[in-house]
Order: C-alpha cells, then sequence, then structure tokens
C-alpha cells in the first residue's frame, strides 16, 4: 500500500491543472498514490487527467456525480489506502518537498493525527500575492512566535481557536491527515455549502493533536473562480455558530474526546458579539437598527442585550474579535499550552 493518498477532486479548473499535477510529480517524497475524481468537467480537464494516467501508474481517476465540492472531497477520500491523506485542491500547487516534510513530522509525532505546515499565498499567474502573507492571518496575529517554531497544539486548543479567530487552517493544503482521522472525526458534510471545510476543521480541531512545522511547503491560490464563502455578514456568521454548534455535538459522541467541560457558551460569546456588530453596521435606518437588536434579544443573543446597556451607559461596545479577550477566555480553561519541539 502506498504511504500517502493524494487526493484531487476536481471540476473545471483546466487552467491549473498542469503546474498541480506537475507539483505533485516533483515531489522528493515518492510513496503515494494519487486519486483524482472529476465532477464531469465540459473545459478539457477530465481528457487531460486521462491523458496523464495513460503514463502514471499511481493515478486512479474516475468521474463523480457534481454534487458540490466536498462531495468530490470525500469520493476520494473513501478511495484513499494510504496511512496519511494530503487533499491537493486543483488549483493549488506544494513545494517539492511538501510530503517529505509533513510525514517526517507525522512519523516522529505518532500521537498527532494532523501536520500543518506554513503556507504561502499566490495570485491568479503563479506569483506571490502581493498584499496577502498568510503570516498576517488569523494564527499568526494571534501566537506569531508559534508559526516560527516546530510545536504541538493539544485537542480540543485547535478546536477552540479556529472557530473563535474564524479559522486557523486557512486551505487543506497545508494540512496531512492521517487516514484514521476520517474514521474518528468523519468525511465533510456536504450540507454547509462552500464554507462546509470551517465545520470539519472545528470537529478536527477539537478531537486531534496536530504537529506545526514553520516551513513554507503549499500554496494556496486566490483567483477570481475560485468556490469560496463570504464570512463577512451576520447571516455568514450567524451559519458559522450553527457549524460550531454541530461540530461540537459531534465530536461530543467521538470517545476519548475532551470537552466535556468546555464553557460552548462561553466560547461562542465571540460569534454573538460579531453578529451584532455586523448586523447594526448592516442596518439602513433606525428602524432596521431598533428591529434587528429586538430580534437578536428575542433570539436569546446576549450579546445584543449588552450592547443596549452600554448604550444606555455611553460605554464603548467591545471589539468581537480582540485578541486579549480570547487569550483571557483561555487562560480560565485547561487546555494545554503548545508544546515546542526540537529545543527551538
Amino acid at each position: 500500500m502506498p504511504k500517502i493518498s493524494i487526493c484531487l477532486p476536481n471540476l473545471n479548473t483546466r487552467p491549473y491543472l498542469p503546474e498541480r499535477f506537475q507539483s505533485i510529480f516533483n515531489q522528493t517524497f515518492q510513496d503515494w498514490e494519487l486519486i483524482v475524481c472529476d465532477s464531469y468537467s465540459d473545459d478539457g480537464s477530465w481528457e487531460y487527467i486521462q491523458e496523464l494516467a495513460e503514463h502514471e501508474p499511481r493515478m486512479r481517476i474516475s468521474q463523480t456525480p457534481k454534487n458540490g465540492i466536498y462531495a468530490g472531497f470525500n469520493d476520494c477520500i473513501k478511495l484513499a489506502r494510504g496511512e496519511y491523506v494530503y487533499i491537493a485542491t486543483s488549483d493549488d500547487t506544494m513545494y517539492p518537498d511538501c510530503l517529505e516534510k509533513m510525514a517526517a513530522a507525522l512519523e516522529a509525532n505518532p500521537e498527532c493525527g494532523i501536520c500543518q505546515c506554513r503556507l504561502e499565498i499566490i495570485d491568479e499567474n503563479s506569483k506571490t500575492h502581493p498584499q496577502l502573507c498568510w503570516d498576517n492571518y488569523a494564527l499568526g496575529r494571534f501566537a506569531p512566535d508559534w508559526i516560527k517554531r516546530t510545536h504541538i497544539r493539544r485537542a480540543p486548543l485547535d478546536g477552540i481557536l479556529h472557530f473563535a479567530l474564524q479559522t486557523i487552517y486557512t486551505s487543506l493544503t497545508q494540512l496531512l491527515i492521517r487516514r484514521r482521522v476520517f474514521d474518528r472525526v468523519g468525511l465533510f458534510d456536504r450540507g454547509w455549502g462552500s464554507k462546509g471545510d470551517f465545520e470539519w476543521d472545528v470537529r478536527v480541531g477539537l478531537l486531534e493533536d496536530c504537529v506545526f512545522i514553520p516551513d513554507k511547503l503549499a500554496t494556496w491560490r486566490i483567483h477570481p473562480q475560485q468556490a469560496t464563502g463570504k464570512t463577512e455578514s451576520s447571516a455568514a456568521r450567524r451559519e458559522m455558530l450553527a457549524m460550531v454548534r454541530a461540530a461540537f455535538e459531534r465530536a461530543q459522541q467521538v470517545p476519548g474526546n475532551k470537552i466535556a467541560q468546555l464553557p460552548l457558551n462561553r466560547l461562542l460569546r465571540f460569534y454573538r458579539e460579531q453578529i451584532v456588530s455586523f448586523g447594526l453596521c448592516e442596518a439602513g435606518n433606525r428602524r432596521q437598527y431598533i428591529s434587528f437588536l429586538a430580534a437578536e434579544i428575542f433570539r436569546g443573543n446576549m450579546s445584543a442585550l449588552e450592547y443596549v446597556f452600554k448604550r444606555i451607559r455611553k460605554k464603548k461596545f467591545d471589539e468581537p474579535t480582540q485578541f486579549d479577550q480570547l487569550r483571557a477566555l483561555l487562560a480560565q480553561i485547561p487546555i494545554p499550552t503548545p508544546l515546542v519541539l526540537n529545543g527551538q
């Protein structure tokens, strides 16, 4: 059996496929199989994939129904035979030593279910993005020292960080996952639409330890055609809140979980505050403003009531994403701090 199963779901990304496949074929670690599930592309992708498979015996290709991106992920994962799974989104790439270094990290830390590396953000022309740098994303801003060192984050820390900061696993391309993790945690829930990986990320972060290595080993491409969900609205935050609750419910059913004592309502305060902040910004007039607050109070959102009291007392409403709020809350929860490895 191959050591690593590379899973590549695809739908109409023909312009990016040559670079994606080449980055796989050029890996210094060669004990892999490549599973490609194409959802009946009509842009020449399937024909190109067939041509490659004729010359690469490690490729296993098939066409699967067009049921969304996460159904494509699941179709590939179900066919995986390797000890590790790497999800190679079809419009992104990886460095030649990506699999070698991440597999070595998991081999050295068998208690960890996933390995995460740093990420390079690129544009549609495969150039380093001129404005965006992953180091300045949520995890790097929250704990800049962490992303400079090899370390282990124990569950359920990543699950909490992922939903409190909106994401710490920015792209699945920066993860190598033990195959057993999917047996324990489950597959992707395709019912959440284009943001469905967020719920799976929270679920896995609540249940699995993560070893982080500070090397840039994978890329995440920003381009006009990519499938992504918008999160900067009260409706989106409300949906993310529902995903967090769903992830907690599923994680609580897994034997050996460490989340029974987590104060979920206190942790979800971040989302309740964000729903209020976005909703007030979206209100077009005073009537909508008051109606929104009344509806949130009726729903039981105590952050809306807190906002009203602070306005009455003429106090500033706290920003919902302040890192010091999260640090203060984490200090009150019995969660192990990250373990730095290799004397770094």
